[in-house]
């Protein structure tokens, strides 16, 4: 029993000597903010929905949540009337999975979302939250308005580091659809 506590002992120091030694070494990661034509150019689909349920599925080895969406409008690409969109992570019965920067919705909620295929067939939102444009109404107008998950990230704030330096924040849902139709009619090369 000693020798194997010993043995276990010897293995933790040799990780954690191994983890000090190698830290110098690891690179940090930088976060680059698409711009809205880069969204559009990397996405396969463009739609505003409505989520209408969520569904928690182990796929090779991982928890995935699925998002049931019904297609309000589709803005770019085929899309059928409903989609599932796979996200990373979620609830399986007692574990939880969270991966920071998944976009999460709750049934009801409308979204702009831009999509792309997975190496798997399913269908993603293209760079996260960068892809995600949730919408809420104007309590006062009742315009349909968008704001970019994005616009409260850090890495995405400006000089002063309170407002977002590209990211999208309280537009009118007309004018963001009329930017992206702009951007997806441009010439390649040129947005």
């Amino acid at each position: 029993m000693l020798k194997t506590l010993d043995a276990n002992a010897l293995s933790f120091i040799f990780l954690a000597a191994l983890m000090l030694l190698t830290a110098p070494l690891a690179e940090s990661t930088t976060l680059a903010q698409l711009s809205l034509a880069q969204l559009v150019d990397s996405a396969h689909i463009i739609v505003h929905a409505e989520a209408i349920s969520n569904m928690t599925v182990w796929h090779d080895g991982e928890i995935w949540t699925i998002t049931t969406f019904r297609i309000l409008d589709n803005w770019k690409g085929q899309a059928s009337p409903k989609i599932e969109v796979w996200m990373i992570g979620g609830h399986a019965g007692r574990i939880t999975s969270y991966v920071p920067g998944a976009p999460r919705f709750r049934p009801g909620e409308e979204a702009v979302l831009f999509l792309e295929p997975t190496r798997g067939g399913k269908i993603s939102i293209t760079a996260w939250g960068e892809g995600t444009f949730r919408v809420h109404r104007d309590a006062r107008t009742g315009e349909s308005r968008i704001t970019q998950d994005t616009a409260i990230i850090p890495e995405f704030a400006g000089p002063d580091h309170t407002q977002p330096r590209n990211a999208i924040r309280n537009w009118p849902l007309e004018k963001f659809k009329a930017r992206v139709l702009q951007a997806e009619a441009a010439p390649r090369g040129i947005k």
